[in-house]
């Protein structure tokens, strides 16, 4: 942490956590605490700031930034800003650089080194959950970095899997780091930790909001070379961080899905839309020659389940089994062509789960496994 950083804080809790204006003061000063020192007369001189924002840094006193600080060093939390040398150089290239980053780990030489952000729906079924699994450990087995947002399904999937395989994964995250955001993924961040890094451009223990996730949205992005939208929705929260991905002049890619699933809508549409299309990950990197690649496992073509032989399963059970196939298959298509009572194919199906033969995806749909 850099001398500075206590003024940067200081102008994040006056002025928020997003915006252009903290970039435009450090282009315009010498130094923050040139800035800070100024007072009043030299921030409207600046230009950059409005009476509700000078309003704002006259109410807000520096001690609150100390406390900020001494909470991170009691956490072990390290404080980066726009002047420390470690601060992303891809990062602060983007219109609207947060002016702080609150960080667990440490960051990797991102000029020598790929970095992919893997995003998607929070309600991923069990292809994109495959997908997601498969692409992220194929790319972090070769030296990738993996970016992501620690939410449930695509997010947590892709730093699973990078974990997995060893690799390099970092969590931007849409609160403090030491807010309880998500207990069962605790474990996941604490992992990601020690190789990688989780940050956050909120102060430690922030809550998280409605316009949190939306704006961390923009450091994902903007700490990736491109971002692989893995599975998502018309309505998408990763649509957010591909149209900022394409502000900030990164690649965007889209996993191809089933053109009949509302859950590959969104990815299918930004194919339409120019987005590059990705079936294995070397669709990905090869688009990046001027990355050195450490070494290029088998692609992570993905496995058609098959019906098993000699399975322990009741006869109802077994005609249910024979009906459901790899694609997913509504409940009432089991229950015709099974010739079977619904109530009996429902029992049928709950043994089949058990014995983890099929699995259930979006809208009482079931496959095989």
């Amino acid at each position: 942490m850099t001398n500075s950083a206590k003024y940067y804080i200081w102008l994040t809790l006056a002025l928020g956590y997003s915006g252009t204006k903290p970039k435009a003061i450090h282009k315009l000063y010498n130094s923050i605490e040139e800035f800070y020192n100024g007072g009043e007369s030299e921030w409207r001189l600046s230009g950059i700031l409005n009476n509700k924002d000078i309003e704002a840094l006259s109410s807000t006193p520096l001690t609150q930034a100390y406390d900020v600080i001494a909470r991170c060093n009691a956490l072990g939390i390290t404080i980066l800003s726009f002047d420390d040398v470690d601060y992303p150089a891809k990062l602060y290239e983007i219109y609207d650089p947060p002016a702080v980053l609150y960080m667990k780990g440490k960051l990797p030489d991102f000029s020598t080194r790929l970095t992919i952000a893997m995003v998607g729906t929070r309600n991923a079924t069990v292809y994109g959950k495959m997908t997601s699994h498969l692409l992220s450990g194929a790319l972090a087995k070769v030296g990738v970095i993996i970016v992501s947002g620690g939410a449930v399904g695509i997010d947590s999937l892709s730093h699973t899997a990078a974990l997995e395989v060893d690799g390099t994964t970092l969590c931007v995250l849409g609160c403090g780091i030491n807010y309880n955001y998500l207990p069962q993924n605790r474990k996941m961040r604490e992992n990601i930790a020690v190789k990688g890094a989780v940050i956050s451009e909120y102060p430690p223990d922030y809550p998280p909001g409605r316009y949190t996730f939306p704006e961390r949205n923009r450091i994902i992005s903007g700490l990736s070379d491109g971002v692989v939208v893995v599975e998502a929705g018309m309505k998408s929260g990763s649509l957010i961080t591909a149209r900022l991905a394409m502000e900030q002049g990164r690649d965007v890619f889209a996993v191809m899905g089933n053109i009949t699933s509302p859950y590959s809508q969104g990815a299918n549409k930004l194919i339409k839309d120019g987005a590059i299309p990705v079936t294995e990950f070397t669709d990905i990197i090869e688009n990046y020659p001027q990355f050195s690649i450490t070494a290029e496992p088998e692609s992570p073509v993905i496995p058609i389940p098959k019906h098993k032989t000699n399975i322990d399963v009741s006869d109802n059970a077994r005609k249910v089994y024979e009906v459901i196939t790899a694609d997913p298959i509504h409940i009432d298509s089991i229950t015709s062509l099974s010739g079977l009572p619904v109530n009996v194919v429902l029992q049928a199906i709950t043994e089949l789960e058990l014995e983890e033969l099929i699995a259930l995806d979006k809208g009482r749909m079931y496959q095989l496994i």
